[in-house]
């Protein structure tokens, strides 16, 4: 009895160290539904990620702020959670999109400039002239670019069809 004794508080303190190291990284729920402005603003740690994967990338001055958007979104990239969100100039995403996917265990972001295809010509080349940033994995650009790909006839599509539900 006296060693159960001895060995409680012993534990308890072992789990009281372990917590913190748990709760540094936080839920990717968190930041699920945010617009990549907000995230900038309230999410120092994506806020860093992001800023140090660009930084030596020549970007539009809108890229700086992520004003437009689409909200942040939790995907599967190899079996880690991660954030994916995309932004572009407030004009609209129909000439350059900015996709960020934000590893939140790593505390890591990467992504591309998209340049999409030109909307009279969904096959032009304008797509290679795209730069990726923060070194995403193969299966992490796979995604990305389909993702772009996708977001870019679809964005085509309600251009030519403008009447057509989404």
């Amino acid at each position: 009895m006296k060693k159960m004794l001895f060995l409680l508080p012993v534990l308890s303190l072992s789990f009281a160290l372990a917590l913190p190291a748990a709760a540094a990284t936080p839920a990717p729920e968190r930041y699920a539904g945010q617009q990549p402005e907000a995230l900038l603003k309230t999410a120092p740690e994506f806020a860093r990620a992001f800023r140090n994967a660009v930084r030596d990338l020549e970007l539009p001055q809108w890229t700086k702020r992520l004003a437009a958007g689409t909200p942040a979104e939790v995907v599967d990239i190899g079996g880690k959670p991660h954030i994916l969100t995309s932004a572009c100039s407030q004009q609209g995403c129909h000439d350059e999109r900015l996709y960020i996917l934000f590893d939140v265990q790593a505390k890591k972001a990467s992504g591309i400039f998209f340049l999409p295809p030109s909307r009279d010509n969904i096959d032009d080349m304008r797509v290679a002239l795209s730069q990726w940033y923060g070194k995403p994995s193969k299966e992490a650009s796979n995604f990305l670019m389909e993702r772009a790909m996708q977001d870019a006839h679809a964005a085509a599509q309600a251009v030519a069809n403008p009447a057509a539900p989404q």
